[in-house]
């Protein structure tokens, strides 16, 4: 469903001093990955990593620098703007603040309809009737169409989101952080009625997150980046019980009462500036089982067992 190919972006970060280079900074270093069909695709890292820029990257909300993307076996890289625009019918976004990414000025109503408005193929009469079979399928009510944002919870805000994104019937849905801003109590209802709706609509699903424990909820396979690049990916069972690379070692450690089968040893600092990596390994500041030739080179991703880690103690 989803092929993703060497994808690189580079923004240039202007200085105050006139004399001065801009800074480059690799927000995206040539990633690979791939999505089946009907899967969750988990993508974890701390601030900084690039995980929201490899996701709106997909979908040509951030023009990449190079590299091949394909969805549903278009090359989405290739795409002029008229032929985008089609495209986009194929593709949603749910964002990470339920509240912000809704119109205060408009009514839940006009807010889920308007997608179907701009494809201008339905009637009035239509329209409403998807709008009841949309607000249904999210667990809202009828009579919620003709309220505004403000008068909804956390949680039915981003309801009204999900019910926007899957109003053209996508094929595959960019999930941004979608329950971070929400109370933990609440998070288990959004993943579930994510799971239930990608059961129903046979949807494929770019999960992007912070939090390992949601990710696993939601998620088939996993990917870990690490200030623009991808460290290791494997299956959730495999990553979870027997991590390979010692940054996912340790983010697995920050997930309360998980059992891991050997010891790991801790890092300590926070991630880099992206606009001055450490040379080598980015990682190797802050590895306890670094070598001097993580200093010099970077390793290259290596399959190992089911999955794919890129580091010198598998080389």
């Amino acid at each position: 469903m989803v092929e993703v190919k060497n994808l690189t972006k580079h923004f240039k970060i202007k200085k105050n001093n006139f004399f001065k280079s801009p800074e480059i900074v690799k927000a995206l270093d040539g990633i690979d990955f791939s999505i089946p069909k009907g899967k969750t695709f988990g993508l974890v890292g701390e601030s900084g990593s690039g995980k929201t820029t490899a996701a709106r990257s997909l979908l040509r909300l951030i023009e990449p620098d190079k590299g091949e993307i394909k969805i549903d076996g278009q090359r989405v890289d290739l795409l002029i703007r008229k032929d985008l625009k089609r495209f986009r019918k194929k593709t949603q976004l749910v964002f990470q603040d339920p509240y912000s990414s809704l119109n205060p000025r408009m009514t839940v109503g006009n807010i889920i309809a308007e997608p179907i408005k701009i494809e201008g193929r339905t009637s009035q009469t239509e329209r409403q009737k998807r709008l009841q079979e949309l607000v249904s399928l999210v667990g809202l009510q009828t009579d919620h169409l003709e309220r505004y944002p403000h008068e909804f919870s956390g949680g039915q805000r981003q309801r009204i989101g999900i019910a926007r994104a899957i109003a053209l019937n996508p094929k595959f849905i960019v999930l941004d952080e979608p329950v971070s801003a929400l109370d933990v109590s609440i998070q288990a209802q959004i993943l579930n009625l994510l799971a239930d709706l990608q059961e129903k609509m046979d949807l494929t699903y770019l999960f992007v997150a912070h939090d390992l424990a949601v990710v696993k909820h939601m998620s088939d396979k996993i990917a870990v980046m690490y200030l623009g690049k991808i460290v290791e990916e494997n299956t959730k069972e495999e990553l979870y019980h027997k991590p390979l690379h010692p940054y996912t070692q340790n983010l697995l450690k920050s997930i309360p009462k998980i059992k891991i089968e050997k010891k790991i040893l801790s890092f300590s600092g926070e991630i880099p500036s992206p606009e001055n990596p450490p040379a080598g390994c980015h990682f190797h500041p802050r590895c306890p089982q670094a070598k001097p030739l993580c200093q010099q080179k970077y390793p290259e991703m290596k399959s190992v067992g089911k999955g794919r880690v890129a580091c010198f103690l598998y080389s």
